[in-house]
C-alpha cells in the first residue's frame, strides 16, 4: 500500500504522520487524545510529559491484558480442539471395529 500523509491532533498538538491505513491511524490518534485528556482530568496540574507517560502506561496495560486474554482463549480453543479430535478418533475406532 501507498504511504499517505495524515494530519492528526493529539493533546492540542498537530502532527503529520505517514501511514497506509488512514482510518486506523485517525482512530488510534483519537483514542490517545481522549485518554490523555482523561488522565489530565484525573490528575490535574501534571506536566504534559507526565500525562503522556501515564497514558502510555495505560495503553500498555490494556494491550498486555488483551494479549493475556487472547492467550487464555487460544489455550481454551486448543484444549477444545484436542478434546474434539480425541472424540472423533474414538468414533472412528468404534466404526472401524464394528464394520
Amino acid at each position: 500500500m501507498e504511504q499517505k500523509d495524515i494530519r492528526i491532533k493529539i493533546f492540542n498538538n498537530h502532527y503529520t504522520l505517514k501511514g497506509d491505513d488512514v482510518e486506523l491511524l485517525e482512530k488510534s490518534a483519537q483514542y490517545v487524545d481522549t485518554l490523555m485528556h482523561k488522565v489530565q482530568n484525573d490528575i490535574p496540574n501534571q506536566s504534559d510529559f507526565t500525562v503522556a507517560i501515564v497514558s502510555a502506561l495505560n495503553i500498555a496495560e490494556n494491550y498486555y491484558r488483551e494479549k493475556n486474554n487472547n492467550f487464555v482463549l487460544d489455550q481454551n480453543y486448543k484444549s477444545l480442539i484436542n478434546g474434539l479430535n480425541a472424540q472423533v478418533k474414538e468414533i472412528n475406532e468404534y466404526i472401524d471395529s464394528n464394520t
